[in-house]
């Protein structure tokens, strides 16, 4: 039996039937049909259709597959959740170079198992190698951050199974995927401010393309995220039941020309069905709605706005007892605030200010530079701060239950301003930066560094449901395609869901939805109907 079909035994073990479309087999066919056009796989060559397990270094760590066009991952760690390692990373490496070399391989699938897709870098290791002398952490990091950008350049349809936990490193792998699948086991996080660091791996990136202040949040507290809340955020670009990935995975195979567009249609096509629940996404309730609506939302973007960790923090100390506010509201900045209470106060106050520039250089190849000069001021021999050997300590190799003890322990120090966080993290004549590597970024961005955006800014929610910037875009008629005329909010929608391809049924019903919710949220009507952006 072919490792694939394993997989597909085990994922389809792991739940039961689906809610949503494909639930039946005439389901299926009916839904298959509506795409039959561009499917050009044959009886016959259905039938000689060969998959091929390929052999890797370590078969134990990663396996690999050929399946005609396509070519899939699967890190194979399961005892450790997938983490990473200097070995993994390297092999995966050698293997994504030459698949994209590859004329054969017009697409590439990314898989984990259905406890987790990569739950992150293994840091662990790297805090045991550096207590008996053994300084691993930037050799490691340097590598994976140029297979992350790596990713990010494959030229080819790449397609990440986001099933189980996806978390730190694990962003790293799925996040330059135009194509992310999420299912209700999905716990997205980006953590590391729980141990003394922060996010990196060019996630930043990406995060600073959701909407309003949603990606800094997420950087800042480390908040996980559960299942279709994913898929509601931008985080993932589709939101499936697990036991249909093997299904999906076999349809993609079976594709004679796997573009992108014609992919997101088809994953789209197994949409999971509405939720059925109102109680918000979360770790006991993940098929519920994200609870990140509403003046939650507002309080959100006006709170992880503010310019530094101690201006957050006191914005959510006031609303805690402001009775001005919803109690909703009110509970939720309570939250935040007991979180940022335990985090590491440096490892926030560098997440917060990497997430800035990110958003200001809107480019991937900067974005991954000041990660490895940030992960250099956390980890290298002139370090500016111990926090992170303390959390990973603490949290990972001790498993204490006392709170770690941070230096700085107040989010007012003045060390965490954000001048002074630059200084010590990202600047190039920082003292603490004297041993930062030399990322080696293959292939070459196409423009200049700090030339002007990335070519892939404004990419990453395009097969995902809209974004409220891809809104505002077409309201003000400068989308590509929207032409100069304004819109009714009706004309509007309809752009949007034509824009979708061919997918009816939920994913329909949830591209109409979103548009229609920003519209109420962001814009006003003139006295013809015709849509005008707040300001």
């Amino acid at each position: 039996m072919s490792t694939i079909a394993r997989l597909s035994l085990r994922m389809g073990m792991g739940m039961g039937a689906s809610a949503g479309p494909s639930s039946s087999s005439a389901s299926a066919v009916s839904r298959l049909a509506t795409i039959s056009r561009h499917l050009t796989t044959s009886a016959s060559s259905s039938a000689s259709a060969t998959s091929s397990k390929m052999s890797a270094p370590n078969e134990d760590i990663i396996l690999f597959e050929s399946h005609q066009n396509a070519r899939l991952y699967k890190l194979n760690r399961s005892s450790k959740l997938n983490s990473l390692n200097l070995e993994m990373v390297n092999i995966l490496t050698e293997k994504i170079k030459n698949w994209r070399e590859l004329d054969s391989c017009k697409v590439i699938i990314g898989t984990g198992d259905s406890r987790a897709f990569c739950a992150g870098g293994d840091v662990k290791q790297i805090v045991l190698d550096h207590k008996v002398g053994k300084e691993t952490a930037l050799p490691f990091f340097k590598s994976e951050f140029q297979l992350n950008w790596l990713l990010a350049r494959l030229g080819k349809p790449y397609v990440a199974i986001m099933d189980g936990i996806t978390m730190g490193g694990g962003g790293g792998l799925s996040l330059p995927a135009a194509i992310r699948i999420a299912t209700p086991r999905t716990v997205f996080a980006m953590p590391e401010t729980k141990i003394g660091y922060a996010p990196d791996v060019g996630a930043n990136y990406y995060l600073s393309q959701l909407d309003g202040a949603i990606g800094a949040w997420l950087t800042v507290t480390g908040q996980e995220v559960y299942g279709r809340a994913a898929y509601d955020l931008g985080i993932a670009t589709h939101y499936v039941t697990p036991n249909l990935i093997p299904e999906i995975i076999h349809q993609i195979t079976q594709l004679e020309s796997p573009t992108l567009p014609l992919i997101a249609d088809l994953v789209a096509s197994y949409a999971a069905a509405a939720f059925t629940t109102s109680e918000p996404s979360s770790k006991a309730s993940p098929d519920g709605p994200t609870p990140i609506t509403g003046a939650i939302r507002d309080f959100l973007d006006k709170t992880f706005s503010l310019k530094s960790i101690a201006e957050i923090d006191a914005a959510l100390s006031r609303a805690v007892d402001n009775e001005k506010l919803s109690e909703d509201v009110r509970q939720w900045a309570k939250s935040q605030k007991d979180i940022m209470g335990q985090r590491s106060p440096t490892g926030m106050a560098v997440a917060l200010l990497n997430h800035r520039k990110a958003k200001e250089a809107r480019r991937l190849d900067r974005s991954l530079l000041n990660d490895i000069s940030m992960a250099t001021g956390f980890l290298g021999k002139q370090r500016a701060t111990d926090d992170f050997i303390s959390g990973v300590t603490a949290v990972l190799i001790d498993r204490s239950k006392s709170p770690t003890t941070w230096v700085p322990s107040s989010l007012s120090d003045p060390l965490l301003s954000p001048s002074t966080i630059n200084q010590n993290f990202f600047s190039s004549s920082s003292g603490h930066l004297a041993d930062r590597p030399t990322l080696e970024l293959h292939p070459a961005s196409a423009s200049k560094l700090d030339s002007g955006r990335d070519s892939t800014w404004g990419q990453f929610r395009k097969h995902g449901l809209p974004s409220e910037e891809s809104v505002r875009a077409a309201v003000d008629g400068y989308a590509p395609g929207s032409g100069a005329f304004a819109l009714k909010e009706q004309e509007l929608v309809e752009q949007f869901v034509d824009a979708a391809g061919q997918v009816k049924g939920t994913r329909r019903d949830e591209v109409e939805a979103r548009v229609r919710d920003v519209v109420k949220k962001h814009t006003k009507q003139d006295k013809d109907g015709y849509l005008e952006w707040k300001s």
